[in-house]
């Protein structure tokens, strides 16, 4: 029961951490001071936050969330 609480708070962390992934993109393009330096922010910016995102998956499901709560100091069954 708690495993499934955990993958749907950390989906809606997911979900809010692209909102404001499109968010900030979108503002990169539209307001530079310089739209020539879009050329080299962008692709930094997009592959920079994929691969933290990537990992931070990638991380967050290699942990065993029922060994985790079984060894949690309180009992949150």
């Amino acid at each position: 029961m708690m495993t499934g609480l955990i993958f749907i708070l950390y989906g809606i962390i997911i979900l809010i951490y692209v909102v404001t992934y499109f968010f900030i993109v979108y503002h990169l393009v539209r307001y530079s001071l310089k739209p020539s330096l879009n050329t080299i922010i962008l692709p930094i910016f997009i592959v920079g936050s994929a691969l933290l995102l990537i990992s931070n998956v990638m991380l967050f499901f290699a942990i065993d969330w029922r060994i985790f709560f079984a060894n949690f100091p309180v009992n949150l069954r």
